[in-house]
């Protein structure tokens, strides 16, 4: 959020940081969608947004447009299959819900 300046003015991230890290790779000699395991989304509802993703349903969903910082703290009990509804939509809810 905020290119990595924190409200005091202090630089968290690097110039470019954010940029880079949601640019695709190639991992393996295989081409994919993420840098620095950070994920772009690409919905309409997420336009310019990112999220970390961990394997058990935490995420760390941005979304730099909208100003929304959501953060999941989640064990769920396998790493896929379990949500209730997809991770996405639940963000675009609670952006929306948030304006």
């Amino acid at each position: 959020m905020n290119g990595g300046v924190a409200a005091d003015g202090e630089k968290i991230l690097p110039d470019g940081w954010v940029r880079e890290a949601c640019s695709p790779r190639i991992i393996g000699g295989a081409p994919t969608a993420y840098g620095y395991l950070v994920w772009p989304l690409e919905a309409p509802a997420h336009e310019g947004a990112f999220e970390a993703r961990g394997i058990f349903g935490q995420h760390l969903y941005i979304n730099p447009r909208e100003q929304v910082v959501i953060v999941v703290w989640a064990a769920q009990p396998k790493p896929t299959g379990s949500a209730v509804i997809a991770d996405a939509d639940f963000f675009a809810a609670a952006t929306a819900a948030l304006r």
